[in-house]
């Protein structure tokens, strides 16, 4: 694979099973597609992605590279949001023998909407080989398309096909008085913010800590219904288990968890079936008194999930294999996007692309929730409180400024569980950080101003300028693992 600049290819290529970086310097005739294309197809590419911000980026059209349909076979898949502009392009010599079966892939990811931070070609390079490596696959189209790719192929061998159609219609379940029940309210991201106590005020850190994907995490296991649903007149049919939707009655009774002093685990009165066992765990008094529920259970996302995750903590454990920091952060943030979307592909309608299964995107959403409660509460038992939750993040206020000693085991456990410190340094808790807290209506926008003043504090420490990612010793790239 290379990378595209204006007057240069970085080129990064298997030699006796070692990874070799070079650089070429493009000749000056190469302004037209076809001369272009066969520069990098002499060159041995099997793929060229093209530098955002480079002339080519900003100038390259469909019609463009189309020109070179004469002595190409051409394939252009276009943004969606402006159709002029190329995402990707499939490439190959009209006379090339049919036996060989070579292609080239021309990828603009200036338009593809991954959302990389790139200072330079060599971070774009990491990040595209890192996710190569990891996910053994060309990350070079939208992530739509790849999401919607690795659900599909990942699922294939499953007891059950995602798509065959459920014998109810599964957007129009009702309760015992006809009234629908309320899907898409079912299961929601936690978010919740708390004013500091008088202690916390005196404290001196702020930490952040972001999980992967708990969604991804909870779909691992997440046991997902077959068949047509029962309908449990009484409730009696719960039993902590079987894959449901479930109307229930619920007290806090003297929980800590009461909305106060750490998050509820209250999200309205139809709950899924990890839901309900949570809010149970947590100290609730709950009282099922109808559902849904299937009397098959499987774990067809498991499969799938797994395959994401251990990409994930390949990047995250081997950091002497994968050691471009902006790289391997813009990979993490890959997989996560990619989690994020196959999850949605759900409960979205099949008209639409997706599996029309939002049955399935409740039992995996209420289990990523149930998970980040078992997991603050494994914290209070250790007297560590949260003050913000956002999502797949939470924050704590500490004397201890190292990240890892602050919520002792949570980053440093023997087996990674998906966390890292948002924050490289702890963010000081001065006056500006007390007026935010004061200030912010909601806990995103405490979040959002928090990040800030991070960024604004320590601007290199999540993601290094160009003087240090951009400089560094070949060997670094170079030195990635052989997929051999």
């Amino acid at each position: 694979m290379g990378i595209l600049k204006d007057n240069e290819l970085l080129l990064l290529e298997a030699v006796q099973q070692k990874r070799v970086l070079r650089s070429l310097q493009l000749p000056t005739d190469v302004s037209e597609p076809d001369r272009l294309l066969k520069y990098l197809w002499d060159a041995g590419l099997d793929s060229a992605w093209v530098m955002p911000a480079t002339t080519l980026s900003r100038s390259a059209t469909c019609s463009w590279l189309e020109q070179a349909s004469s002595g190409w076979m051409v394939r252009v898949h276009p943004d969606p949001q402006e159709p002029s502009r190329p995402i990707r392009a499939l490439l190959w010599p009209r006379d090339q023998n049919q036996r060989e079966a070579r292609h080239l892939v021309l990828a603009f990811p200036e338009y593809a909407g991954w959302g990389w931070e790139l200072t330079d070609a060599r971070s774009l390079l990491a990040t595209v080989s890192y996710l190569d490596q990891v996910l053994t696959r060309s990350v070079n189209d939208s992530p739509d398309l790849l999401a919607h790719a690795l659900l599909t192929d990942l699922t294939r061998d499953a007891a059950i096909s995602p798509l065959d159609s459920s014998p109810v219609d599964l957007y129009a379940f009702s309760c015992s008085g006809a009234t629908p029940v309320p899907l898409r309210e079912c299961a929601r991201d936690v978010v919740w913010m708390r004013p500091l106590s008088v202690m916390e005020q005196r404290q001196r850190y702020v930490h952040k800590y972001v999980h992967l994907s708990r969604h991804l995490q909870a779909a691992i296991g997440a046991p997902l219904g077959g068949g047509a649903p029962e309908y449990s007149a009484s409730g009696r049919a719960y039993d902590g288990m079987r894959p449901g939707i479930w109307r229930a009655h619920v007290e806090r009774a003297g929980s800590v968890f009461d909305g106060k002093q750490l998050p509820s685990g209250l999200d309205g009165e139809w709950m899924s079936t990890p839901q309900v066992r949570c809010c149970q765990d947590i100290g609730y008094r709950v009282q099922v008194r109808e559902g849904w529920y299937w009397q098959e259970a499987h774990d067809l996302l498991k499969g799938w999930g797994t395959t994401l995750w251990q990409a994930a903590s390949r990047l995250h454990i081997h950091t002497q294999s994968y050691r471009h920091a902006l790289g391997r952060a813009n990979a993490l943030h890959t997989i996560t996007l990619l989690a994020e979307l196959g999850i949605s592909l759900l409960a979205q309608e099949q008209t639409l692309g997706g599996w029309s299964r939002p049955d399935w995107w409740i039992q995996v959403v209420g289990l990523g929730r149930a998970l980040l409660f078992a997991q603050l509460g494994s914290m209070v038992k250790k007297g560590i409180m949260p003050v913000l939750v956002e999502r797949d993040a939470f924050w704590v206020i500490s004397d201890e400024a190292h990240p890892p000693s602050a919520v002792p085991g949570l980053v440093t456990a023997q087996r990674w569980r998906g966390y890292t410190a948002g924050y490289a340094a702890p963010l000081l808790l001065t006056s500006e950080v007390r007026n935010a807290w004061k200030c912010a209506q909601h806990a995103g926008e405490l979040a959002l101003a928090l990040d800030t003043l991070d960024g604004e504090a320590l601007p290199e420490k999540l993601y290094p300028s160009s003087k240090h990612s951009g400089n560094l010793d070949p060997i670094q790239l170079a030195s990635l693992p052989s997929r051999d």
